[in-house]
């Protein structure tokens, strides 16, 4: 249903005890898509004396506030007033709504507004509001709106996650096929390579073991402790020495090698 006349009158119907200021503020911005045109807004100002940023509100132009009066107090009462005026606002002739309530018991405004002639209705609550009152208006607005928008944020950087990935997958796969093509020649020049230092690591080790066999290591033993490999006919002859002369192998090699040193000394 389309209402494009700018004669008609856009009723906003705000149950000002189940949604703060600022849910009405937002409505107000929405509903200045139907100027130009006369926006009546109706609920209980009274009953939230306290609150002058109402008297503010309500010196915006473009914008009649209309005070309803309660025919009986109770937890319903506003409900009720709001329902009478409802009805009085459709009678008048009245054909576009929004109602701003997360209470479910506003179904049955939005059925009569449908009853005879039917009215465009849009409804502004908070995510809480049940399946049963959402789909009894034309149109549904979640307040906070930042719900929604996180949700766009959210899609649109899973979007481009995607679209990353997706790139790096294509150039991933262009790096294998071009590794591909080129791998021939690398192996050629690898094995090439291998093949060189194949030949030449004899050559270096035959080296190293000449200038090993050169160089003789100097070993520093503990005191007291000396390791030399013998041939083996001069280590059975100081066996035999040794048991010739009744003492040990220590006490033997240490006379021997003194009385040599005397000698090397003398000489």
């Amino acid at each position: 249903m389309t209402l494009d006349s700018s004669n008609e009158v856009v009723a906003i119907l705000y149950d000002i005890e189940n949604a703060p200021f600022e849910m009405l503020n937002y409505t107000l911005g929405k509903a200045r898509r139907y100027q130009p045109c006369r926006t009546i807004v109706v609920s209980d100002w009274e009953a939230r004396p306290e609150q002058k940023r109402w008297e503010k509100l309500m010196r915006r132009p473009g914008f009649t506030f209309r005070q309803i009066s309660r025919t009986y107090q109770g937890k319903n009462s506003l409900d009720s007033a709001i329902y009478d005026s409802a009805k009085l606002l459709y009678d008048e002739g009245v054909r576009r709504f929004f109602i701003i309530t997360t209470d479910s018991d506003f179904v049955r405004i939005a059925e009569y507004l449908n009853s005879d002639t039917p009215s465009y209705i849009i409804g502004v609550g908070t995510k809480q509001a049940s399946e049963t009152l959402r789909n009894a208006y034309d149109e549904f607005f979640v307040y906070p709106p930042e719900e929604k928008e996180k949700k766009t944020a959210r899609k649109t950087k899973t979007a481009a996650a995607k679209e990353s990935e997706a790139k790096q997958e294509k150039t991933a796969k262009a790096a294998v096929k071009e590794s591909k093509t080129v791998k021939p020649a690398k192996t050629t020049k690898t094995a090439k390579a291998a093949k060189t230092d194949k030949a030449a690591k004899p050559a270096k080790s035959a080296k190293a073991a000449r200038t090993a066999k050169k160089q003789s290591p100097v070993v520093n033993l503990p005191e007291g402790t000396l390791t030399v490999n013998l041939p083996r006919t001069l280590r059975q002859s100081l066996e035999e020495r040794q048991t010739a002369e009744g003492v040990s192998m220590d006490e033997l090699v240490t006379y021997l090698l003194m009385r040599g040193m005397a000698r090397w000394v003398e000489d």
